[in-house]
């Protein structure tokens, strides 16, 4: 009986924390401030996008920015930064995994990737090959909190348990450039995405408020 009643006891705490997490919610210090991305940096001349209407209500995050940057040989750079204020009540972030069948994008390759960072550090992240029917796309991406830089859905959904039971804000943002294969390899567009990454990570990295 008393064993019963313990776990009984443990049972009804743990659900009542569990429910304290869930709507307990530490709201950042700072929004993020995406026009701290420059538009031109060297060689690369961008400008501001916008998907559908549609697409922003699905996705529901708080901010986000879409830039079309083209290099001096004419390839274009698609960057996509989206933040949440919260990854609670609903507004987790999509996984790519599952937008991308959805919009006509067959993923033909997924795999880990580390991106060389400017300072000589490295960056786990997904490198992605994709495809229509008439084009390969290669596309970056991962998902950065204030524990960094997160690749799958599961570090994401453990980062926010732990920032939860921390009392620590949840916010977090999606990153990803996509950059088109056209004539090139895999490999071709992958150290172009990496000298984008060089020129554009440092003011990305300082618009989000995940750094001081």
């Amino acid at each position: 009986m008393k064993s019963v009643v313990t776990a009984s006891i443990v049972i009804a705490a743990a659900g009542l924390f569990g429910n304290y997490l869930r709507f307990s919610n530490r709201m950042p210090d700072r929004q993020p401030a995406f026009s701290g991305i420059p538009f031109e940096v060297g060689d690369y001349s961008g400008e501001e996008h916008r998907f559908s209407d549609q697409s922003y209500d699905v996705l529901k995050a708080d901010t986000t920015t879409l830039r079309m940057y083209r290099d001096s040989a004419g390839v274009t750079y698609w960057l996509f930064v989206a933040y949440f204020s919260s990854q609670k009540y609903g507004s987790q972030i999509h996984s790519p995994k599952h937008c991308l069948p959805g919009g006509g994008w067959k993923i033909q390759k997924i795999e880990p990737y580390r991106l060389a960072l400017q300072d000589g550090s490295r960056k786990e992240i997904n490198r992605v090959l994709i495809a229509d029917r008439e084009r390969q796309q290669a596309m970056f991406y991962w998902f950065e909190t204030r524990g960094g830089a997160i690749r799958d859905e599961f570090g994401l959904k453990w980062d926010l348990m732990m920032n939860s039971l921390m009392f620590r804000p949840t916010d977090a943002a999606f990153i990803r450039l996509t950059v088109p294969l056209g004539n090139e390899s895999l490999q071709q567009a992958t150290a172009r995405a990496e000298r984008f990454f060089a020129a554009f990570y440092p003011p990305l990295e300082g618009s989000l408020p995940f750094h001081n």
